[in-house]
């Protein structure tokens, strides 16, 4: 049978926090005891059923910490998972040693400029916290999201990497870390003929770029990628119930 991965993004993706809970929603994940992560009442299943014809691998930048957080329904937990935008990859929730050896490399030369960063980020203003994640990048956390827009603003010509910003927080990735060079890594480790890819944010263009069916909420994430591989929402409904049902189409499985 052709080998297919569906890689997808996680938060406001597939996971969704409290404040867009609804009453059925189920809840995966605690913070500090407290409800944080949630996915739809339908979530499970329909996962368990595109796992039957695809890897269903998270690909997410969340720290391996955040990750393992999560709690997926016994029907939908995945076997793999990558974290840290692409540096580790979890198997059964423990690292890979041969992935984490081979992202290690790739971030050594731009060690320096993770150290350079988190230093110019500690004078900001702007950021509340910082810090590196799992050794493979640094973030920014900020007050609100046009915070985190001036923060980038605030650095440019003072980091050699790669700046994304995700509501209040700013990213700065080495360019051998991103979610694209996962998927890539994803395909050649498993053999996969086929890359279903869900994302909705700027950081997942990377992924969605390397997809067979590239799965978004906006336009403007896939621009550039033929209409023929991209399946964009048209904010009817809940994003998170389109991503697995344009997946499921994809894979030929039949309407629920």
């Amino acid at each position: 049978m052709e080998k297919t991965i569906f890689a997808s993004d996680l938060d406001n993706t597939l996971l969704f926090s409290w404040k867009h809970a609804e009453d059925a929603d189920v809840c995966v994940e605690l913070l500090n005891g407290e409800p944080q992560g949630y996915l739809t009442r339908e979530t499970p299943g329909r996962l368990a059923r595109l796992m039957d014809r695809a890897l269903f691998v998270p690909v997410t930048s969340r720290s391996v910490e955040q990750y393992l957080r999560i709690q997926f329904p016994a029907a939908c937990r995945p076997q793999y998972a990558v974290t840290s935008n692409g540096g580790v990859l979890l198997i059964d929730g423990e690292a890979d040693g041969q992935w984490l050896e081979e992202s290690q490399r790739a971030v050594s030369p731009w060690q320096d400029a993770i150290r350079e960063t988190i230093a110019a980020l500690e004078a900001a203003p702007q950021a509340r916290r910082c810090r590196v994640v799992d050794g493979m990048y640094a973030f920014a956390a900020c007050d609100t999201p046009e915070d985190a827009q001036a923060l980038a603003g605030a650095m440019e010509g003072k980091t050699s990497l790669n700046m994304e910003v995700s509501g209040r927080k700013t990213y700065f990735f080495p360019p051998p870390i991103n979610k694209g060079e996962a998927v890539r890594r994803l395909r050649a480790r498993f053999r996969a003929e086929r890359v279903i890819c869900a994302g909705d944010t700027t950081m997942d263009v990377p992924m969605l770029e390397m997809a067979d069916l590239a799965i978004a909420p906006e336009e403007v994430l896939v621009r550039g990628i033929s209409p023929e591989r991209t399946a964009v929402w048209d904010a009817s409904g809940r994003f998170y119930d389109f991503v697995l049902l344009e997946a499921a189409r994809y894979l030929g499985l039949k309407a629920e």
